[in-house]
């Protein structure tokens, strides 16, 4: 099997579109990248976490519909198209990055992302691996009462796109993700334009304020409520299955006596693919 077998065609964004467009397409069609394209050409990619880390910076003054993509645009990594997902794997891995095309400059045939190899490991590896084996120990993490402002300021400072919440006895209660942070962006500022899909930098930076409402918002006020998880002995294909039922990015893994020890990743599925 190769990743032109079980690869998705990509969704794209024209390159002259604003961040506010990117966000309008992703939250509408509840997708985690866009191809940029330019006469026809794909030319770059940009995916969910580029647009929150740079959505919730202050290196700008701009509003997001004065912001062209090109300024976080990154470039595309391709994949030829009869390499095996073991391969695609490993680049991954190596690379840092959630997919990679199947194609040319020219034109894309598909994206072979690391959905797709959740996927592939729960149709196609024997269950012989726990996630005991594979997960991540080390994690980032925060409580209902911390203020929204450290909250942001966290995922921005770890590079990561979702974080978990803890109850004040150090249970899992519930996550915070850049999507639900987008989505209080554009409910903010659509309070401030009719077009619904203006963000200012004022809103933008009341996420990092003490004085604005990411100091008096609570972590418990914006986050998901609930937690997927998964016992830390079962096998790696049941957290796969999780996954991708819930179409999540990766679960809470417990041990026990029902405590939080790590996550279980995407990421960390892919490591076990790599083997």
């Amino acid at each position: 099997m190769s990743v032109i077998d079980i690869c998705k065609k990509p969704i794209s964004i024209l390159k002259n579109s604003t961040i506010s467009d990117i966000l309008k397409k992703l939250l509408e069609n509840n997708l985690s990248r866009l191809i940029v394209v330019e006469n026809g050409k794909p030319i770059g990619i940009i995916t969910e976490k580029d647009v929150g880390l740079f959505l919730f910076s202050e290196t700008t003054k701009q509003g997001l519909d004065d912001i062209m993509i090109n300024k976080i645009m990154r470039p595309i990594l391709f994949i030829q198209d009869n390499s095996t997902p073991e391969k695609s794997a490993e680049i991954m891995l190596e690379k840092g990055v959630s997919s990679l095309a199947i194609g040319t400059k020219d034109e894309i045939d598909g994206i072979f992302t690391k959905t797709d190899l959740v996927k592939y490991y729960f149709e196609n590896y024997s269950s012989n691996n726990k996630v005991v084996d594979f997960m991540t120990h080390e994690y980032v993490f925060t409580h209902t009462a911390a203020p929204l402002f450290k909250v942001v300021r966290k995922m921005i400072e770890n590079k990561i796109s979702r974080i978990i919440v803890k109850d004040q006895n150090e249970k899992p209660v519930g996550i915070i993700s850049f999507r639900d942070l987008f989505r209080i962006s554009i409910e903010l500022g659509s309070e401030e334009d009719d077009s619904g899909f203006t963000i200012s930098e004022q809103i933008r930076k009341g996420f990092l304020s003490e004085e604005g409402f990411g100091g008096i918002s609570l972590a418990r006020d914006v986050m998901s409520k609930g937690i997927i998880s998964i016992k830390f002995d079962k096998d790696l294909k049941n957290a796969c299955k999780l996954i991708l039922e819930n179409n999540i990015s990766g679960l809470a893994v417990l041990d026990g006596n029902n405590s939080i020890v790590g996550i279980i990743s995407k990421t960390d599925i892919l490591k076990a693919i790599k083997i």
